[in-house]
Parts: structure tokens; C-alpha cells; sequence
């Protein structure tokens, strides 16, 4: 049913308005495109196209929805393990994402508060 919320959300919207959308869209995936080749190529860096795609592209998109939650749940598989090699990095990592989404959600409410003050 959210399918047909969202469909018919998007089905409302003006041509223009959908047309508008496009170019901020083409851009995002483009950067994550260059993130991904940058996180492989040693002279291209990476990660702040990932950071300017994901912002261009916006957090409710599906797609990167999916991709984060599909990349938390690997990580908990990655903590989980016994090896000793892979899982004390694995928990590392869970930590560290962890720890980043926890900013993320705060600096978030910093800005709801700012915005409702203003």
C-alpha cells in the first residue's frame, strides 16, 4: 500500500516539478558513481562524492534506503563472527557506524529545534 501512497504522491506533482527534480537526481547518482570508482582508483577520492551523492539524491529515496539497511545488517553479520582476525575489525566497524548514526540523528534534532525557535 506505502507503493501507491508514494506513486500517487509523485503522480500529483506538476510536470514541472518532476522535471525540475531531474537534473539534482542525474547529478547525485553521478557522484555516487565517482565515489564508487573512487573508493577502487587510487588517485580519485571517494568518499566525498559518496557523501555529496547521497545528499544530492536525498535520504527517502529507495534505492539508498535499501543499500543502508542491506550495509547495517552485513556489518552485524561481519561483528558476529568468530574469526579473530575479521571479527574484532567487524565490531570496529559496527561501532564506528553506530557511533556516526547517532550524530547523524542528533545533529538532526539540533536543526528541528533551530528551525522551530526561527
Amino acid at each position: 500500500m506505502g507503493k501507491f501512497i508514494a506513486w500517487g504522491r509523485w503522480w500529483r506533482q506538476t510536470r514541472w516539478a518532476r522535471l525540475r527534480r531531474l537534473p539534482r537526481l542525474a547529478l547525485g547518482w553521478a557522484c555516487l558513481a565517482l565515489g564508487v570508482l573512487g573508493v577502487v582508483l587510487p588517485v580519485l577520492p571517494g568518499f566525498p562524492f559518496l557523501i555529496a551523492g547521497a545528499a544530492l539524491i536525498g535520504r527517502r529515496n529507495r534505492a539508498l534506503r535499501w543499500c543502508s539497511t542491506h550495509g547495517k545488517l552485513a556489518l552485524r553479520r561481519w561483528a558476529a563472527l568468530d574469526h579473530p582476525m575479521a571479527g574484532p575489525v567487524g565490531r570496529w566497524a559496527l561501532r564506528q557506524q553506530q557511533g556516526a548514526s547517532c550524530q547523524r540523528r542528533r545533529l538532526y534534532w539540533r536543526y528541528q529545534s533551530w528551525r522551530e525557535r526561527a
